[in-house]
């Protein structure tokens, strides 16, 4: 006889986290974009970052040569039980993320091979990993937003990533964030923990989009 009368459909809080910090990500980045703007700084561009869910392939994002860099893509990679003992129905996690930070070294969208487009993308890349750093690690979001879910964040590392894309005329290069983040995790016969997050939808893609801010 089955012991769980409950429908599994919710996310767990591994999940709640990875968009979460998509989440923050669109919000924050948004604002960067309007304060370069505003500032008219040269390189203002750069800062018009979006931000995806679980697209671990952005190059496929590319129409018509339409360049849809610099742009981030948030994945949630493991998550490991801690071993120390407790509470059977709230136990600790640690999740790892993957904050991929992408560049183009394409000059104006354009196709062409340039001599220095690897390094432009490179650039490009730590800039954009520069600003989610920031973000991430601000004392504004220490527990990422979600107090009651999140105990600790850290950063793990930042290393360059370089596709291969022998059929892409364009130069990209990424750096990858791993975010490391402890967190309680529940079970079916707990209370869920309910959050205020920010509010957002992603299309097929994976793009986020805020909403009702």
């Amino acid at each position: 006889m089955n012991q769980i009368n409950t429908l599994l459909n919710k996310q767990d809080n591994s999940e709640k986290i990875r968009d979460q910090i998509a989440a923050l990500l669109t919000l924050e980045l948004k604002n960067q974009f309007t304060l370069a703007s505003n500032q008219k700084i040269e390189d203002h561009k750069d800062f018009n970052i979006n931000v995806y869910i679980e697209n671990s392939r952005p190059w496929q994002l590319v129409r018509e040569n339409k360049n849809p860099f610099p742009l981030i893509n948030v994945c949630l990679n493991k998550i490991e039980e801690e071993t120390t003992p407790g509470n059977d129905a709230k136990k600790k996690y640690t999740g790892q993320f993957y904050v991929d930070c992408w560049g183009c070294g394409n000059v104006n969208n354009e196709t062409e091979n340039f001599t220095n487009d690897d390094y432009l993308a490179t650039i490009r890349a730590w800039k954009t990993a520069r600003i989610a750093r920031n973000v991430l690690m601000s004392g504004f979001y220490t527990y990422l937003g979600i107090r009651q879910l999140v105990r600790k964040r850290r950063i793990a590392s930042i290393t360059t990533i370089i596709p291969n894309l022998t059929e892409s005329a364009l130069a990209v290069v990424a750096c990858r964030i791993i975010l490391e983040v402890d967190f309680y995790e529940e079970s079916p016969q707990a209370d869920a923990t309910e959050l205020d997050g920010i509010s957002f939808t992603s299309d097929d893609s994976g793009n986020v989009r805020l909403i009702d801010i």
